[in-house]
């Protein structure tokens, strides 16, 4: 499915979890199963996303629960009408749900400049991601991503889901993402449960020392080129 090899470029390429199986299938240490991790709609009660709340910074992703990754870093924009009706003629045929296009729109812009079109389905952070994939040729469809964005009261601090694979991110603005010994507590409050958690600078069961020189790079902000939507 095309759906598959878009998030596998969205999220640089990490490894997709494995699919549900027969078997029951459990968390890291202490046994927690499946089911007793927090689901799709378990986080999206009581969620909120203001988009408008998001804009013109940069957001870094400081915890996750999935497979092993570099930080990455995201920008948010609301499209004008030109890049909407770009974006519509670039997806339009190419799509077997048919998008909305009276909806609200947010642009997410990656690091490495790969956008994704998030289409607005309720008020509650629920939104269906696209990835105007390039090349696409006749007969080739693009499935949505089901994806839940959730913010902590303060908006320091910004959840996502993705429903499909069960992997979870957390990422703050540049100027706010926690210390080291604070991050366990922050990722916290965005109230998802689920074993395998892990951040930055912590792998395994270790947290992994970075080099002076490379921890300046590090805090370096990403850069950008200027949106045009």
């Amino acid at each position: 499915m095309i759906w598959r090899l878009l998030v596998i470029e969205l999220f640089m390429h990490i490894v997709l979890i494995s699919q549900i199986s027969s078997k029951k299938r459990y968390y890291g240490p202490g046994g927690l199963e499946e089911h007793e991790t927090t689901t799709c709609e378990q986080f999206s009660q009581n969620a909120r996303f203001n988009p408008f709340s998001v804009l013109d910074s940069e957001w870094m992703v400081f915890y996750y629960w999935g497979p092993p990754q570099s930080p990455i870093y995201y920008k948010f924009y609301i499209p004008g009408e030109e890049r909407v009706q770009y974006l519509k003629n670039k997806l339009e045929g190419h799509v077997k749900k048919p998008i909305n296009w009276t909806s609200k729109f947010v642009l997410m812009r990656e690091k490495h400049d790969i956008t994704t079109l998030l289409v607005e389905r309720s008020d509650r952070g629920e939104y269906d991601l696209y990835v105007p994939y390039k090349g696409l040729k006749s007969g080739d469809i693009i499935d949505p991503v089901d994806v839940r964005f959730k913010q902590t009261g303060d908006n320091k601090y910004l959840g996502v889901m993705l429903c499909h694979t069960d992997m979870v991110y957390v990422m703050a603005r540049i100027e706010d993402v926690p210390p080291k010994n604070k991050i366990q507590d922050a990722a916290a409050k965005i109230g998802y449960r689920g074993r395998g958690g892990k951040s930055y600078l912590y792998q395994g069961h270790q947290w992994v020392p970075i080099p002076e020189a490379d921890e300046r790079t590090f805090w370096k902000p990403a850069k950008y080129k200027p949106c045009d939507a």
